[in-house]
């Protein structure tokens, strides 16, 4: 070794080993971690006000293959622009639309907005002005 010199292999074999790892890491990754990937915000929050009742109605459609993972968190409720309640949830319905239903007192005129917020990616307001 002593005044030897190393030659460099240049026959690409590293190269290709570094393509079947980044290939292989390509493949495999999105089995480890799936969500990120199939995880979508609410596709719709409409909105119903019940005066009688004071209470608002919170339709939300949020598919998902996994609702102990990949579900609703919270759902925020505001008035005219102001904070009134919230829901917070650890799972959603198996079905892909479903609805909450928070007590809120307004009047004709009032806007009311419902944000539902996924566990994992996005959010998505519904608006409604009373009438």
């Amino acid at each position: 070794m002593d005044g030897e010199k190393r030659e460099l292999r240049t026959d690409g074999c590293c190269s290709r080993r570094t393509a079947i790892a980044v290939v292989m890491q390509a493949l495999f990754l999105p089995l480890v971690f799936p969500f990120p990937a199939a995880a979508s915000a609410p596709d719709e929050v409409a909105l119903s006000y019940d005066a009688a009742k004071r209470t608002l109605e919170v339709k939300i459609t949020h598919p998902s293959k996994s609702p102990q993972r990949h579900y609703i968190e919270k759902v925020e409720v505001a008035k005219n622009g102001s904070f009134v309640t919230q829901g917070e949830y650890k799972e959603q319905p198996a079905q892909a639309t479903y609805s909450y239903t928070y007590p809120v007192t307004a009047a004709p005129g009032d806007v009311l907005e419902a944000k539902a917020i996924c566990s994992i990616l996005g959010s998505k307001t519904g608006k409604l002005t009373v009438r």
